[in-house]
């Protein structure tokens, strides 16, 4: 299987085996919604398209063993099967599973590379549930290499995360100054050398082993479009 198809919504299947798939998820596709609204979802496509998930832990988030927010490009997994989820599970917990992001953010470093340790809290804003930086919230660790600096204007930072809080790259980013670039809720402002119309946030990598096999996996998103588009942009 190559891809997952819905009408107009087409997801690139980059693994898959009996127990877990991994796809390439476009950004504007959210990976579920409210509990008995999942039109239009990532869970929904793969159900149309023929994929079996597995629905032990909730049948209204069938296959939903991590996150990617709506808005958000990139690797994403879903659980096929009870041992698939709980082995998925388990690796995320232990930093077995190793996450990996591209971001284009706000301004540009001094330094190479750093970590953000920083915890995180829920805020309602706006009638929305938000994240901030808080004392008081969840333990959260991000860490960052700077691979390019676009002119004064913006950087591109490949990006891995040890804890899976909501929001967490976004959150942290703003934090330190350096918003990602189309993130509107956590900072950014808009330009007008460049139109970004969603947050330039995209997971590219992703090491698992193989429920079954125990086999090390590798899987890679290739960037999307106006990912690329906007790199285009800012090195003119």
């Amino acid at each position: 299987m190559h891809e997952l198809r819905l009408g107009p919504v087409v997801v690139p299947v980059l693994y898959i085996d009996n127990d877990i798939i991994a796809v390439n998820k476009p950004a504007g596709l959210p990976v579920f919604t409210a509990p008995g609204k999942a039109a239009g979802t990532l869970t929904e496509v793969a159900l149309a398209s023929g994929v079996t998930l597995y629905d032990g832990e909730d049948v209204e988030l069938p296959g939903v063993v991590h996150r990617l927010d709506k808005d958000t490009s990139g690797v994403m997994v879903l659980a096929r099967s009870q041992a698939g989820w709980s082995c998925f599970k388990r690796q995320l917990a232990n930093h077995d599973a190793q996450k990996q992001y591209l971001a284009l953010v706000w301004g540009t470093f001094a330094e190479k590379s750093g970590r953000i340790d920083v915890p995180i809290g829920a805020v309602h804003s706006r009638g929305l549930l938000l994240r901030q930086a808080d004392s008081s919230g969840r333990p959260s660790t991000t860490d960052f290499e700077v691979i390019q600096h676009f002119g004064n204007q913006a950087s591109l930072l490949r990006i891995r995360i040890e804890t899976g809080r909501t929001h967490q790259i976004r959150v942290h980013c703003s934090y330190i100054g350096h918003p990602v670039l189309g993130d509107y809720t956590y900072g950014y402002r808009a330009q007008r050398s460049v139109v970004i119309e969603r947050q330039m946030l995209h997971a590219f990598a992703l090491s698992f082993v193989a429920p079954r096999s125990g086999v090390q996996v590798r899987v890679m998103a290739p960037l999307p479009q106006d990912f690329i588009s906007v790199l285009r942009v800012l090195a003119r």
